[in-house]
C-alpha cells in the first residue's frame, strides 16, 4: 500500500566534526610579563620562555592572561589569543612569552625554543611585539626590530626545514611608519647588502581593528592585529587563500570587533582608499572592504618575497598558501617514506642497482600515499614521484635518490569581464 505523506523528507545525520587538525596547529610567542602561580584563585601561572599548550580561551585564562593582564602591563597577549579563538574556536595554539623587541625573539633563542618544545607540531608560527616605549628608530617604514626580523624569520624557517619542522612565519607588523604608499618599503624587493632577500616563508601583518585600538594607549594604539590574521589562516584549507571573500569576513556586529578596519598606524583603511592597491602590491596583508558586500576580508596572502618562475615552470612560494602546500607536502612524504629507512631491499644482480619493480613501488608508495591522497582532498591538482633507478643501496650512503613536484590549485585574484547593453540575446 502507498504512503499518504506525499514528500517525505527526514533530517539526516551529521558526521564528526571536520577542522584542519595537524596542518592548523599555531604557535604564538608575544611580548608579555611573567604570572605568579595562584591556586586559590586557579591560576596556574606562567613563566617567560615557557612553553603551554592552549585548546580554547579558557585556558589561556587559567594561565593568568586575560583583558587585566593586557591592560595592566600594557600588552597585547590576550587580545591576540581571544582573537585567534573567534576566528578558530577548535585551534591548538602553542603559546609562549618573552621579553624584549621582536628581534630578540630569534637572537635569544625563543622562536628555536618554542617549536622544539612543541615537538614540532606547529605550522604556523606568529610573532608579536608590544614595545615598553615608543619608538625611537625607524627603517624602512617600520620599527627597526619588526624590520630586521624579516630576514631572521627566513633564518628561522631554514632552520626549522632543515631540522623537518617546517612552518609559515607571521610577523606583526606594528607601527608601520610610511608616509603614504609609494614611499612604503616594497616587501617583495628589499634588497640587503646588494641582495634581495627572498623571505618566501615570511609575512608582515599591518592589520587592525580601529575600533578596538582606539581605546589603547599611544604605544598600543599602533598594534596589529596578528591573532585575527593567525586565527584565520588555520581555519582555512593548506592550499586556501585566506583573503577568499565566500566565509572570510572579519567582522562581528555581536560583540563589535572589526567594525572598522585600519592599518597599524592608526590610520583607516578609508583613509588610504587610493593607496591600498600599491600597498597590496607590495606585499602588505591587512583588510579591505569590497563595494556590494559588508564587512572587511583580507586583501591576500602574501609573502616577503619576489615572484618567481624559472623556464623549466618551477615557480617559488610568494603565498602562504603555495608556502603551506609545499610544507604539508614535505611533512607528509616524510612520514610516509621514513618507515623504509634501513630496510632491506633487492638490487639487481646484473647491475647492482634497483629493479624496476623497486623503482615502481617507491613511486606509488610516495604518489598515493601522499599527492594522490592531497588531490583527492582538493588540496593540489597533481604530484609526481621520480625515482633515480641508479640509486646505489649496495656503497654507501646508500642512499635512495627520490625527485618530487607537485601543481598546487589555482585561485582567482580578480575577476574581470565586459558588459554591454544589446536589443537582443
Amino acid at each position: 500500500m502507498g504512503s499518504l505523506k506525499g514528500v517525505n523528507i527526514q533530517r539526516g545525520t551529521i558526521g564528526a566534526s571536520v577542522d584542519q587538525g595537524a596542518d592548523a596547529i599555531t604557535g604564538l610567542l608575544a611580548t608579555g610579563v611573567a604570572v605568579a602561580a595562584d591556586a586559590a584563585n586557579g591560576i596556574s601561572g606562567i613563566a617567560l620562555g615557557q612553553t603551554v599548550r592552549l585548546t580554547s580561551l579558557t585556558d589561556a585564562e587559567a594561565y593568568g592572561i586575560n583583558e587585566s593582564y593586557d591592560s595592566t602591563n600594557s600588552l597585547s597577549v590576550y587580545r591576540h589569543i581571544s582573537e585567534f579563538y573567534r576566528m578558530f574556536p577548535n585551534g591548538t595554539l602553542y603559546l609562549m612569552l618573552y621579553s624584549g623587541d621582536m628581534e630578540a625573539a630569534f637572537a635569544e633563542q625563543y622562536a628555536k625554543k618554542l617549536i622544539i618544545d612543541a615537538n614540532g607540531e606547529i605550522r604556523i608560527l606568529g610573532i608579536a611585539n608590544t614595545p615598553a616605549a615608543a619608538t625611537e628608530e625607524y627603517l624602512n617604514g617600520f620599527p627597526e626590530d619588526v624590520f630586521g626580523s624579516i630576514q631572521l624569520g627566513q633564518q628561522l624557517y631554514d632552520w626549522a626545514f632543515s631540522t623537518f619542522r617546517p612552518c609559515q612565519i607571521i610577523l606583526e607588523g606594528r607601527d608601520f611608519n610610511a608616509a603614504n604608499a609609494a614611499s612604503a618599503l616594497d616587501l617583495r624587493n628589499i634588497t640587503i647588502s646588494n641582495q634581495v632577500l627572498e623571505a618566501f616563508k615570511v609575512s608582515v601583518c599591518i592589520a587592525q581593528d580601529w575600533k578596538f585600538a582606539d581605546g589603547l594607549d599611544a604605544i598600543r594604539k599602533k598594534m596589529a592585529d596578528l591573532g585575527t590574521m593567525l586565527g584565520s589562516i588555520a581555519k582555512k584549507a593548506v592550499n586556501e587563500n585566506i583573503g577568499e571573500v565566500e566565509g572570510g569576513n572579519l567582522v562581528d556586529t555581536t560583540n563589535n570587533k572589526w567594525l572598522v578596519a585600519g592599518l597599524s598606524n592608526h590610520q583607516t583603511v578609508a583613509g588610504w582608499d587610493s593607496q591600498l592597491e600599491a600597498l597590496d602590491s607590495k606585499g602588505y596583508i591587512f583588510a579591505i572592504s569590497y563595494t556590494g558586500i559588508a564587512g572587511y576580508y583580507w586583501n591576500n596572502d602574501h609573502t616577503c618575497t619576489p615572484i618567481k618562475k624559472d623556464k623549466d615552470g618551477y615557480f617559488n612560494e610568494y603565498t602562504i598558501s603555495y608556502g603551506r602546500v609545499h610544507d604539508k607536502a614535505v611533512r607528509d612524504l616524510r612520514t610516509c617514506l621514513l618507515p623504509k629507512v634501513k630496510s632491506t631491499q633487492p638490487v639487481d644482480p646484473d647491475t647492482g642497482k634497483l629493479p624496476q619493480a623497486l623503482v615502481t613501488y617507491f613511486e606509488r608508495l610516495a604518489d598515493d600515499d601522499v599527492f594522490n591522497a592531497m588531490a583527492a582532498e582538493g588540496l593540489i591538482t597533481a604530484g609526481k614521484t621520480t625515482v633515480d633507478p641508479d640509486s646505489d643501496l649496495l656503497i654507501s650512503p646508500r642512499e635512495l635518490k627520490v625527485s618530487f613536484v607537485l601543481v598546487p590549485t589555482g585561485q582567482i585574484d580578480e575577476i574581470k569581464g565586459t558588459i554591454n547593453l544589446k536589443t537582443s540575446i
